[in-house]
């Protein structure tokens, strides 16, 4: 895997972090997943960009997974819910548009597709064998009554990125989005004033005690937390 995505693996998973899931779909016939998130960036000079979304499209699509479960995601017996691959938008919308978190999303490790592949909802694969090269794993948590929760993984081999410009969408190189999501969560750390607004601390500075009530709090929010960045 000597290509572009590998060496940016983990400034784009950076990127990712936080983002919020607005949208997926896949396109069957093109083989393609147009996936729209609204993601933490900063550019080197100037305010954040007034519309945060951006699309990912990856293609050739080889495969895709996803398990949709009537429950908390921790909850072993929540019962399984069959949809189709065209009602892919419709489920993600259901969840009102939920942060992903974790830092980990891109070529994550079979153990995490482990943990729910015996209870997929849908399992496609598209193609002769391609598709294969690069993983994707989005999740929704909807933890308030009626609890709910989502884990999809796409199987693909490039991704290319888009922003808003006006009324269409426009390619923007991989290395910016992943430069631009970095410095966001550094520009937290340091405590760059653009980075406010968002309800995420950094943690910098926090004592054991305080670091600790944090999570709790973030606990019964119903989040399962990484800690503080």
């Amino acid at each position: 895997m000597n290509d572009e995505l590998e060496g940016l693996r983990d400034d784009l998973n950076t990127a990712l972090n936080e983002a919020t899931l607005v949208g997926a779909v896949v396109v069957e016939t093109d083989r393609r997943a147009n996936i729209t998130l609204a993601a933490l960036s900063l550019p080197e000079e100037g305010p954040v960009p007034d519309d945060p979304r951006v699309m990912l499209v990856l293609a050739p699509v080889g495969r895709v997974a996803a398990s949709l479960r009537g429950g908390r995601w921790d909850d072993k017996a929540a019962p399984i819910r069959p949809f189709l691959l065209s009602q892919l938008m419709d489920v993600v919308s259901s969840f009102r548009g939920q942060a992903i978190y974790g830092w980990d999303f891109i070529d994550a490790s079979p153990d995490d597709f482990a943990r729910w592949s015996d209870r997929l909802s849908l399992d496609i694969r598209l193609g002769q064998g391609d598709g294969l090269t690069h993983t994707l794993d989005l999740f929704q948590e909807w933890p308030w009554d009626p609890a709910q929760h989502l884990d999809i993984r796409f199987w693909f081999d490039t991704v290319q990125v888009f922003r808003p410009s006006g009324d269409t969408f426009v390619r923007i190189p991989l290395a910016t989005f992943a430069a631009d999501g970095k410095r966001w969560w550094n520009g937290l750390r340091i405590g760059d004033p653009r980075t406010a607004g968002h309800g995420i601390i950094s943690g910098v500075g926090m004592t054991p005690n305080e670091t600790s009530r944090m999570t709790e709090s973030l606990k019964k929010e119903g989040r399962d937390p990484s800690g503080p960045h």
